[in-house]
């Protein structure tokens, strides 16, 4: 009973037939990646990732943040077909031969068309690295 009525809160707009695009076979699609900067004179890095030639053209890319400033990730992303359970926020940062990683539960989500928005860090800021240490 309990998992039936967990089942149904979690279906949101799938309750009510809304499953996503049904001929596109992947159940997560992500549609953008953005880091956002705390400094308002900053442009945000925008990489739309819905295609193959977005994810190419951002491996092909990749992006350069600014040493010493402020910074979040937002990830915009749509469910499809059947409730997305357990989803994970992986994030590998690589300088010069030294790396960081974060792993973090971001939840479960419903299927809908229109799109999830989740923020990293959700409260704070990163920092990028910065000094001679890093260069």
């Amino acid at each position: 009973e309990s998992l039936r009525k967990y089942k149904e809160q979690l279906l949101g707009a799938a309750a009510t037939g809304d499953l996503g695009d049904t001929s596109d076979p992947r159940k997560l699609v992500v549609t953008e990646f953005r880091v956002v900067f705390n400094d308002p004179a900053m442009e945000d890095l925008v990489f739309s990732l819905d295609t193959l030639a977005g994810k190419a053209d951002l491996k092909k890319r990749g992006m350069t943040i600014k040493e010493g400033s402020e910074y979040k990730f937002r990830i915009s992303f749509r469910v499809q077909h059947e409730i997305l359970a357990g989803l994970k926020f992986c994030n590998k940062t690589k300088k010069m031969g030294m790396s960081q990683s974060d792993e973090l539960m971001i939840g479960s989500y419903p299927p809908q068309t229109a799109p999830h928005v989740f923020e990293f860090p959700r409260h704070d800021w990163m920092e990028a690295p910065k000094g001679m240490m890093y260069r």
